[in-house]
């Protein structure tokens, strides 16, 4: 199957957007030795798109004779500190590759880092955690994914972010409530459109009853107290949420319902089963999923990732360095 329109045109954009960028962005790929992070880096190289730093591989970086790794482990130490990590402990820590690629990023010897190509997501977060940090003010660190369909009828012409693929097992709902509300910044900055977001659930404006359906409704009443300008919905089905007609039949007067370009999942295991299947039977081009709340561009990887998916992520994680 051919990759949607819409994935092409995404791409564009965000290309289009980066070589606007007065200066180059240097991108640290803890798994340099990856034949697929080997591809990407050399196409991103080629177009003068970003400056790859490779680690673990000939002519890159070695963490254990890198001339800033005392540094590095002096920072580390810092950091984790008051979490019980002593000295001789962080200097050990940084000879892993994905929180050398972290201490690069918070030192400022790099603008973002991209892992997961042969990590864990819960590996490459726990470093990013650990090294870039949160984000001043924020409380729930999320992810999103980048999904373009085939259908440009769905989400931003064929566009959804969808979150959260990749974190929180059970989210609560004040912190359903903080991933709507970053998820809809991350819809405007790197989709480029204003954020229409639905808050998923088994239920379309009570047809069910039960503690799941109330938890997505209580999110819906934190986001309208917080961010008031915010266009949300729920709780809402993903039919209703995407498809106008089962949008005006369900949710009767609901002005997101049959419009959204913003999935707000409650749960990991209803996100990550339904973006994989998205991509896997209806042919959706993934692309992250980008972290949301950190003090720095620090993005992960599908462990089945292609070349191709590793450069997009690259790319929107250099813009994100700049500041979309």
């Amino acid at each position: 199957m051919a990759p949607p329109e819409s994935a092409r045109l995404f791409l564009e954009r965000q290309l289009t957007r980066l070589r606007q960028s007065p200066s180059r962005r240097r991108v640290v790929f803890p798994e340099g030795a990856d034949a697929r992070v080997q591809e990407a880096a050399a196409r991103l190289t080629a177009e003068g798109l970003v400056e790859p730093v490779l680690i673990g591989v000939a002519g890159g970086v070695n963490p254990a004779s890198h001339p800033r790794a005392r540094e590095y482990a002096r920072l580390y130490h810092e950091r984790r500190r008051s979490r019980g990590v002593t000295a001789a402990e962080a200097e050990q820590a940084i000879l892993n590759p994905l929180v050398f690629a972290g201490l690069m990023v918070a030192s400022g010897d790099a603008d973002g880092f991209v892992g997961g190509a042969a990590s864990t997501t819960a590996e490459t977060f726990r470093a990013a955690v650990h090294t870039v940090g949160v984000a001043e003010g924020v409380k729930t660190v999320s992810g999103v994914m980048i999904v373009c369909v085939h259908d440009p009828v769905y989400g931003a012409d064929g566009v959804i972010a969808m979150a959260d693929p990749a974190l929180i097992v059970d989210p609560t709902a004040s912190q359903l409530a903080d991933m709507a509300i970053a998820t809809a910044e991350t819809t405007r900055r790197v989709i480029g459109v204003e954020p229409t977001v639905a808050l998923l659930s088994f239920s379309t404006k009570g047809s069910a009853s039960h503690p799941w359906v109330e938890k997505v409704r209580e999110a819906r009443r934190i986001v309208e107290a917080r961010a008031p300008q915010l266009h949300i919905d729920g709780e809402l089905q993903a039919d209703a949420a995407l498809v106008e007609a089962v949008g005006k039949s369900k949710a009767p007067g609901s002005t997101v319902a049959g419009r959204a370009n913003t999935l707000i999942f409650p749960d990991i295991a209803s996100a990550n089963i339904g973006v994989k299947l998205v991509e896997r039977l209806g042919g959706s081009v993934n692309t992250g999923p980008f972290f949301q709340g950190l003090a720095k561009p620090a993005n992960d990887l599908p462990r089945g990732c292609l070349s191709d998916e590793i450069y997009r992520v690259a790319i929107v994680t250099a813009l994100q360095a700049g500041g979309l």
